[in-house]
């Protein structure tokens, strides 16, 4: 896990995730080189795949595409383990969102990750909680009062009307 200072950090699936494709690719290489190929492939797919969690989203990235889930969004974590990835200590968070979902694969301690996401994503909502009630203030005012309101000044101010007149309109604005 590399973090720097943006509040983010990126993870990418560990070894173990992959630990099947390297042992056969290991096991085949004496078959005429056909297993340094196969290591090749796998290192290949291995390297390929990214995650970037930062404070208000998480971007899974491979060769092909990137896929993005704002962490308001997920409605709820799910964590995966099969038999293997329990011994080896690694799984798969699969991440749900009302649209979609993501799965960030191959992650060591994902318990304590999933842990992590789910007091991030509390935060952000409280954030934004926040955030919607200092929300600008609505005038007192009625919209278009204002341009009223300037129009009389513009006619008391010309001597179109009188100053009785101007004073009992704009009691009208106040």
């Amino acid at each position: 896990m590399a973090q720097d200072n943006n509040r983010s950090f990126s993870l990418t699936p560990s070894w173990k995730h992959f630990f099947t494709g390297y042992v056969l690719s290991v096991w085949t290489i004496p078959l005429f080189g056909l297993g340094l190929v196969a290591f090749y492939f796998v290192r290949k797919k291995h390297r390929k795949i990214h995650y970037k969690i930062t404070n208000t989203q998480i971007k899974r990235t491979d060769d092909k595409y990137a896929h993005n889930v704002d962490l308001i969004n997920i409605e709820t974590i799910e964590l995966q383990k099969s038999w293997l990835q329990e011994k080896l200590g690694i799984g798969t968070l699969v991440l749900h969102t009302s649209a979609s979902h993501m799965k960030l694969e191959g992650i060591e301690e994902p318990g304590k990750l999933k842990e992590l996401l789910e007091q991030a994503i509390q935060t952000e909502r409280k954030r934004l909680q926040e955030q919607q009630k200092t929300k600008a203030r609505e005038p007192d005012y009625q919209p278009g009062s204002m341009d009223r309101m300037d129009y009389l000044t513009g006619l008391w101010q010309q001597g179109l009307i009188s100053d009785e007149d101007y004073q009992k309109e704009r009691k009208h604005f106040e």
